[in-house]
This record gives structure tokens, C-alpha cells and sequence, in this order.
């Protein structure tokens, strides 16, 4: 019995041995399974390319710049320079007019002479449409009123009604974000009605003392004219905006005029320069007032059919919403009101009025 004991005793102790002897025998005796072991790290991502970066498939190319906007200038119309724009528009405008000229007319034996005041009331509506991005075609009616508003002024002056109507057609294109180019071309027609009293009454009595006062007959064309005057006029237009608060614009033209009188037609020919600026003080601050400067020279070259003309002055916009432009423009002008008076330097013409756009 001991020998049987003591055997069994070595025999638990060689085991004992054996199994500290062998590390993964004991630790699979000790513990629960081991997880294996991670997967290596993944490498890091490339860095993402920016979204604008990427191109978008079946994206469209960007649309050319449309309006009046260059630069995030809007650029405000204008009475007396063509500016670059293709734009869906319509514009309605009040003109009146004030003014004083010098001249002479002797009437039998009475000579009217000095300084004449005349006024003049108008409107102005148009329309333009805007397509393919680079053309607008417009239609242009005008209506203005000129007469002598004293006695004297009214016998020399007399009243001229002046309504016309063109048709034109824009070809614009951007050249960058600041830059808008465009050739333009106008044709119009103008019919002038004039009652002349004083030349009338003075043809009268004329012809009353020629003849002894025996044959004293009534010309109604010396009372009573008309006159039509067609007009092409080509022209370029450039626009640039080098700020945001900031927009010049300058145009070069000809114009050719066909003027017909009782039968006989007259031809002249010109050329004409305009610039205008105008500054947004919306771009620089909360005030939505913008303010204009502008100037447009006509200078006859050939016939007779046309008159020198210079028109100075400047305007005052609201500019607070982007679809609307409204305001009030004075212009000095530089003109004969009728062709029996002199040249006056000493013509206003102020244009109230909206243009709405779609475009």
C-alpha cells in the first residue's frame, strides 16, 4: 500500500513538471481563448479633392453674363448715350423741357427781337426683348411738344410736334466679368408738325404789299409745316465696371438723315460721341442712391438735313432693387428749337420716369 501511494505521488509530480514546462499548455489551462491578433492598419486616405474641383457629369457650360450687371455693377439708363446691354426692358419716361433763344422777325413794318422762352412737354416708351443671350431688338416711341409760352415768344416760336418711332437691334458680347461690347444699329422716323404764326402772318403782309393790297392770298405753307425725317444710325458701345460701386460707358456713331419738306428732300450727315459714369452708393454702404454724369456731342459733317446738338447733364437713381431703375435726368442742350431762331445753349430737358426688368 505505501508503494502504491508513494508511486502515485511521483507520477502527479512529473505531470506537474511537464505541464509548467510547457507555456501554452498552461496558459490555455489558465485562461479563457485569446482574440486574435489585429489586422494591420489600413493606410491613409488621400485627401479629398475639393467639390468645385471635380467636374460634375452632364453639367452644362456656364451661361454668358445677360442684363446690365458687370462686375456687381448695375449700370443705370441713360437719355442721350446707347449703352451695350441686352436686356428684356420697358421703360416709360415724362420729358419736360424749359428754355430761352434770341431772334428776329419782322412782321410789315413791326421787328420782334431779343429773348424768347419756350417749354416743352413729351414722354418717351419703349420696349426691348432680349434673346440667344448676345441680341435684344427694341421699339422706341417718342413724343415731344415745343412752344413760345408769351405773345411775343408764341408769334416768333410758334408750337413744333415732334413723334417719332424707331426700330433697333443689339449685338452684345462680354469680354470678362467687367468688359461688354456691342454694335448696334437704329432706324427711325420722325414727322414734324409746326404751326408758325409769326412767319405766316409775315408772308401774309408781304404779300399783301407786293400786290397793292389787291391780291393779298394766304400761303398755309408758311402757317402751317411738315417735315419727316428718317434716320439709320450704326453704332458701337462699350461698358465697364472696374468696381462694384462704379460703371463708364462710351459710344461712337453716324447717323444719316433723309428730311422731306413739301416735296423736296435734303440729306445730311453726322457723327456723334457720348460717355456717361455713374456711381452706386449702394455698393459701398446701406443707401440705395446712385448718381450719374453724362454727355453726348452730334456734329454734322455733310448736308443740311441735320443740326449740331450737345447734350450735358446728369441724373439721380434709386438703386435699391435690381429689377427696377428709376429716377430723374437733367440735361443742358445745345440746340436751335426751330430753324428761324438762334442757337440756345439754354435748354433744359428733364426725363422722370421707370424702366422694369425682366432680364
Amino acid at each position: 500500500m505505501r508503494r502504491t501511494g508513494t508511486a502515485r505521488f511521483a507520477l502527479a509530480a512529473l505531470f506537474m513538471v511537464a505541464l509548467a514546462a510547457h507555456p501554452t499548455l498552461a496558459a490555455a489551462q489558465a485562461t479563457e481563448p485569446a482574440a486574435p491578433a489585429a489586422e494591420p492598419a489600413a493606410p491613409a486616405a488621400e485627401p479629398a479633392t475639393p467639390a468645385a474641383a471635380q467636374p460634375v457629369a452632364g453639367a452644362e457650360p456656364a451661361s454668358p453674363p445677360v442684363g446690365r450687371t458687370l462686375n456687381g455693377h448695375r449700370f443705370m439708363p441713360t437719355a442721350v448715350v446707347s449703352q451695350p446691354f441686352t436686356t428684356t426692358s420697358l421703360a416709360s419716361y415724362l420729358v419736360v423741357a424749359a428754355g430761352n433763344t434770341t431772334g428776329t422777325l419782322q412782321v410789315g413794318d413791326q421787328v420782334y427781337s431779343g429773348t424768347f422762352d419756350y417749354a416743352g412737354v413729351g414722354g418717351v416708351l419703349a420696349y426691348e426683348y432680349a434673346f440667344f443671350h448676345y441680341f435684344s431688338a427694341r421699339f422706341t416711341l417718342t413724343e415731344i411738344i415745343y412752344s413760345g409760352i408769351t405773345g411775343k415768344s408764341a408769334l416768333v416760336i410758334g408750337t413744333t410736334a415732334q413723334v417719332g418711332a424707331s426700330l433697333g437691334l443689339t449685338a452684345s458680347m462680354p469680354l470678362g466679368d467687367s468688359l461688354r461690347l456691342a454694335f448696334l444699329v437704329d432706324a427711325g422716323s420722325t414727322p414734324n408738325l409746326s404751326l408758325t404764326i409769326g412767319t405766316g402772318i409775315a408772308d401774309i403782309v408781304n404779300r399783301c404789299k407786293a400786290s397793292g393790297g389787291q391780291g393779298c392770298t394766304v400761303n398755309t405753307g408758311e402757317l402751317f409745316g411738315s417735315t419727316n425725317v428718317a434716320t439709320v444710325q450704326p453704332a458701337v458701345s462699350v461698358s465697364w465696371a472696374p468696381f462694384s460701386s462704379l460703371g463708364i460707358t462710351g459710344n461712337a456713331g453716324y447717323v444719316r438723315a433723309t428730311q422731306t419738306k413739301t416735296g423736296s428732300t435734303f440729306d445730311g450727315q453726322a457723327m456723334f460721341l457720348g460717355g456717361a459714369a455713374d456711381f452706386d452708393f449702394r455698393a459701398i454702404s446701406s443707401v440705395p442712391i446712385g448718381l450719374m454724369a453724362q454727355i453726348n456731342w452730334t456734329a454734322p459733317f455733310s448736308g443740311t438735313g441735320l443740326q449740331h446738338v450737345t447734350d450735358v447733364g446728369g441724373g439721380i437713381f434709386y438703386t435699391g432693387r435690381k429689377d427696377l431703375a428709376a429716377g430723374i435726368q437733367v440735361i443742358g442742350r445745345r440746340f436751335a428749337v426751330t430753324p428761324d431762331v438762334n442757337v440756345s445753349f439754354s435748354t433744359y430737358v428733364t426725363t422722370l420716369g421707370l424702366r422694369y426688368y425682366w432680364q
